[in-house]
């Protein structure tokens, strides 16, 4: 097996955008349905484009689009607004089923990383190979967590806890692991599993 990294190349402001468009468009019938992740058939500067969405995924890639709002045209920063304010009403209006969704996703992305430390304990090698792909589980998680707030269940505190000191325990301090064009988007002190790699 190849000892590169997984490569995570960011999307750009524009393929973000088209995305979070289209699922907030779609917001209403996915928080009606019972499926976590929802597939969106996206057109990009790429074409037609099928991506896997959900809530951690369009408030990971709000974060990313509010980090890099220089990079925004004015209209982009216009629509933006209106997106959040779509989004605001949307979740305001279906609260209890929103909140469910994003409670299952956090449980279901929490099981998804600890079966990948164990897999870790298995394999080193592959485990540092995967890791910057993996470790999207955590960012998008991070992101549930802060959009539940006050009503975040104690289980899921716990259990991200319990993670990070897995992560903490077998990793070491690494350069930022994502596409360096996006390291502003997450600082150091917040985001710090993105600044270490598995040790071999």
């Amino acid at each position: 097996m190849s000892s590169k990294l997984s490569t995570t190349v960011a999307a750009t402001p524009a393929e973000d955008m088209a995305v979070v468009r289209e699922m907030v468009n779609e917001l209403q019938d996915y928080l009606l349905g019972n499926d976590v992740y929802h597939t969106l058939v996206v057109v990009t500067s790429q074409g037609e484009e099928r991506i896997q969405s959900s809530c951690g995924d369009l408030l990971a890639r709000l974060h990313k689009l509010d980090g890099q709002s220089k990079l925004l045209t004015p209209a982009q920063r216009e629509e933006l607004v209106s997106i959040q304010r779509r989004l605001d009403a949307t979740t305001r209006s279906m609260h209890s089923r929103y909140q469910a969704l994003m409670e299952r996703e956090a449980r279901a992305r929490l099981n998804s990383l600890q079966w990948y430390l164990d897999d870790c304990e298995e394999d080193p090698k592959a485990c540092r190979v995967q890791y910057p792909f993996e470790i999207r589980n955590r960012q998008r998680i991070a992101e549930l967590v802060k959009a539940l707030g006050d009503v975040l269940p104690a289980d899921i505190q716990s259990e991200t806890a319990a993670i990070d000191r897995r992560l903490r325990e077998m990793t070491a301090s690494a350069d930022f692991v994502w596409d360096r064009r996006v390291k502003d988007v997450y600082p150091r002190e917040e985001y710090w599993y993105l600044y270490v790699l598995p040790r071999v």
